[in-house]
């Protein structure tokens, strides 16, 4: 159970580059380099809203019911996303099931 990480170019002007990685035990650790930012969500408060090539991959609050952060990405960068997330989600739930 290793995280996965992965480096998108967002979208917009200026161009913005992010990495990504993908804890199984239900974290996204998010970094945009340019700004030196640093964001964190679990799984459960993460959503993907698709609008033409762009997808937000938008995360509320634990509540679930306030935004907390909303990052652009290319739609095709998001499925990718999406999907790493879900193998995590799954790896998780065979561990979990094995103990």
């Amino acid at each position: 159970m290793l995280a996965k990480c992965r480096h998108y170019t967002l979208p917009g002007t200026p161009e913005l580059h992010a990495t990504v990685n993908v804890i199984p035990t239900g974290m996204v650790h998010v970094e945009i380099l340019e700004n030196r930012q640093s964001i964190d969500a679990d799984f459960e408060q993460l959503s993907f809203k698709t609008h033409g090539r762009m997808t937000d991959l938008v995360c509320y609050s634990e509540a679930g019911k306030k935004e907390c952060w909303n990052l652009g990405m290319n739609s095709e960068d998001a499925r990718d996303l999406a999907k790493l997330i879900e193998s995590a989600e799954e790896e998780l739930e065979i561990l979990m099931r094995d103990l």
